[in-house]
Parts: structure tokens; C-alpha cells; sequence
């Protein structure tokens, strides 16, 4: 399988837009895609020596790095190179990171996996330390999801803040004026109905919610054209082929939310991360990844909560 236009543009891009990160990525052998410290620790030592160092989520390993654990605790390593997942885990678990050898897969496998990695390595870290903000109990119905960015056609859902009971009006605002609008949406997610006009592909629509005398909520979106959705869909599918079927399937969801954050799609990168929650609430490289979402689309709040919530399982 060629290489698509559009993955030769993303790992083009972050050769160049991941400067800060260059070093540390060029010669990486590997990546922690997931850690669970759980009872025990999970500590990493650099191949030149050194003390060992607590790990964290996203950590890129060179090699001869050695990663273990203790007790109950547990780390996935991401080897570089398409050379797969391996899990350390237990009281004994080690593992010294490998070096990329000449029988590893070609560039398309590596191209596939940087993608992602480069643009995670590059930007989490950054995003988890500059935000800062205080709890809120009581919240406006703040608009999650599609949040002023580009979006895939498919499946298209909106999504705010708000409470399971609670009435809704949404409306939708295109060009030349409103689009759809409903009222009584029960619940703070509504779906864009199939028998709804179709949305142009690259046109800026308008999403209003209101509810009760609050004031009206808004944030704008794109979807993709077709040739895009479907150039991305092929290379999210290349992306678990070369992860394969033994990857962890929080690994995969890291990888494929990595791929869409690059390419813009804050959305269906949300999407991945949140379905993964849902299945593995206590992986702190999720809750991580969330956080440096909400950054992106300008939510500090829900942001320094997704970060607060990492670092608490990575401390328990």
C-alpha cells in the first residue's frame, strides 16, 4: 500500500513543527503508550546510566533504556519501527528497549507510527504544565464538541456541558442563515439527524445552544469533503494494521487520537479518547491526551481537570 498524500503532509509537518521535541524523538526506540502505577511504581533508567526516574504518560525511550515495575504496577512500551507493544508488568517486570535494526519494517510503518508519536511527544508535556485553573461547581452548557475547529462528516454529534435532565435548544447556522434548529433536546449531546439538510463540506457553520434564561452559547466548525474523510479513514486503518491485533486497545486509541489531533480533527480525536475512556478510566495517558484537547480548543478549566485527574492516578 502507497503512502497517502495526506500522511506524507503530516509526518513532513512534524519534522518540522516538532523542533522542541527533535531530539528526543529522533532517536527514539520506543514510547510509554500506557502506565498504571497502580500499588507499585514504574520507573525508567537512560541507557547511559544514571539514577532511576519515575516514568510518565508519552515518555519516549532511546535504546537501551530500561523500564520496570513493582508490585502491582504496569507500563505498555510502543517499540518504534512498527515492531509493536510490549506490556512490563509485576513485581520483576523489566524491559531494556531494543534498538531499531535493519529487519524492522520500512519507512511507510514508521512514517504511520511517528505521525502520531511525534505530534504526542511534542506537545502534551508542553499543554500539561501552562494551564491553571480552580474548580467550578455550577457551569454554563459550555460547547464541547465540535468546538471551533474541522470535524469528519461521518456520525457528526454535539456535545456540551450540561445535566442528563436538563431541556436544550440547538440551533445551526450556516451562510445564509439557520440550518436546523430543535428544541426540548433532553440531555447535553444531540446527533446531527440523517434527514437533516446536508452540510457543506469546508463551509463555517454556527452552533447555538441555549438553555433556560442563559445566555446562548456558541462555537463554530467544518466538516471535511469526502476525499479528505475518506484519505483519513484509509490511513486510521493503515495505523492499526501496522499497531496490529495485539496492541493494547488503549494503545491504539493514543495512536489514532495522536493521528487526528495532527490533522486537525480535535473532534474525532475527542471522541477516540473519551470512547477509550470509558473502557480504562485509569489510564493517566488518556485523562492526559483529554486534557491537552480542551487546551487546544481553549476550555483551561476542563483542561486542568483532565490533568489534575492524570496526575492523581499517576501518584496513587
Amino acid at each position: 500500500m502507497r503512502m497517502s498524500p495526506l500522511l506524507s503532509l503530516v509526518l513532513a509537518a512534524l519534522l518540522a513543527l516538532a523542533a522542541p521535541a527533535a531530539a528526543q524523538t529522533a532517536e527514539s526506540a520506543g514510547v510509554i503508550t500506557e502506565i498504571k502505577p497502580a500499588r507499585g511504581r514504574v520507573e525508567v533508567k537512560a541507557a547511559a546510566g544514571g539514577d532511576w526516574r519515575p516514568a510518565r504518560p508519552l515518555l519516549a525511550l532511546r535504546a537501551g533504556d530500561v523500564v520496570r515495575t513493582t508490585e502491582d504496577a504496569s507500563a505498555v512500551v510502543l517499540l518504534s519501527g512498527g515492531r509493536g507493544t510490549v506490556r512490563v508488568a509485576g513485581a520483576a517486570g523489566s524491559l531494556t528497549v531494543p534498538g531499531v535494526t535493519a529487519s524492522a519494517q520500512g519507512q511507510k510503518a514508521k512514517a504511520l507510527v511517528e505521525a502520531s508519536l511525534g505530534f504526542l511527544a511534542g506537545t502534551t508535556k508542553e499543554s500539561s504544565q501552562a494551564v491553571l485553573a480552580t474548580r467550578s461547581q455550577a457551569r454554563p452548557p459550555v460547547i464541547l464538541s465540535p468546538r471551533n475547529g474541522r470535524a469528519l462528516p461521518d456520525g457528526l454529534a454535539f456535545e456540551w456541558l450540561g445535566t442528563r435532565f436538563a431541556r436544550y435548544t440547538v440551533r445551526l447556522v450556516g451562510p445564509s442563515g439557520p440550518v436546523i434548529e430543535r428544541r426540548e433536546v433532553t440531555g447535553p449531546r444531540w446527533a446531527y439527524p440523517a434527514e437533516a439538510p446536508a452540510l457543506a463540506p469546508n463551509t463555517r457553520y454556527t452552533l447555538q445552544i441555549t438553555a433556560g434564561g442563559q445566555p446562548t452559547q456558541e462555537a463554530w466548525f467544518e466538516v471535511v469533503d469526502a476525499a479528505r474523510a475518506r484519505a483519513v479513514a484509509d490511513d486510521l486503518a493503515a495505523l492499526d494494521q501496522e499497531l496490529g491485533s495485539a496492541a493494547p486497545a488503549t494503545s491504539k486509541a493514543v495512536m489514532r487520537a495522536g493521528l487526528l489531533a495532527r490533522e486537525g480533527l480535535l473532534h474525532d480525536a475527542r471522541r477516540v479518547v473519551v470512547a477509550a475512556l470509558e473502557a480504562d478510566r485509569d489510564e493517566p495517558t488518556l485523562h492526559l491526551l483529554l486534557g491537552d484537547l480542551y487546551t487546544r480548543t481553549g476550555l483551561t478549566q476542563l483542561a486542568a481537570e483532565s490533568f489534575d485527574e492524570a496526575q492523581f492516578l499517576l501518584k496513587k
